[in-house]
């Protein structure tokens, strides 16, 4: 459940503060749950930011705290590509993500489609 609940936090940006979940269960042994529950918040703040202000093919890492002296910070590296407008006028943008934690790293990509209220939610656009 933590996990779970993780995850969502992680990926579903929101610009306005509103955060609407998706079935990220297939994300439950990604290194993005590694972020420290309480740093969750921040890398959400970053991926709003990066939905709202940083241009297609430009970059934006984020790096978490290591909380513990040996834990190993985790550090994602976040690109914004193909923003386009659908029929209705709202804008999408695919976020590609490429997690690292030490040697380990995972490539993660994601629609997302801003709401009228200002929010990002994950489409599967």
């Amino acid at each position: 459940m933590r996990k779970q609940f993780l995850a969502a936090t992680l990926l579903l940006a929101a610009s306005a503060g509103t955060a609407y979940a998706a079935n990220l269960s297939f994300l439950n042994q990604s290194i993005l749950v590694r972020i420290p529950k309480a740093q969750a918040p921040a890398f959400s703040t970053e991926v709003g930011r990066v939905l709202n202000d940083v241009a297609d093919g430009q970059q934006a890492t984020w790096t978490s705290k290591a909380e513990r002296s040996r834990q190993v910070p985790v550090s994602v590296t976040l690109a914004p590509k193909n923003t386009t407008r659908t029929s209705k006028g709202q804008t999408c943008r695919f976020l590609a993500a490429d997690v690292a934690q030490g040697t380990a790293k995972e490539n993660w990509g994601f629609w997302f489609c801003k709401q009228e209220n200002g929010a990002w939610r994950a489409s599967g656009m």
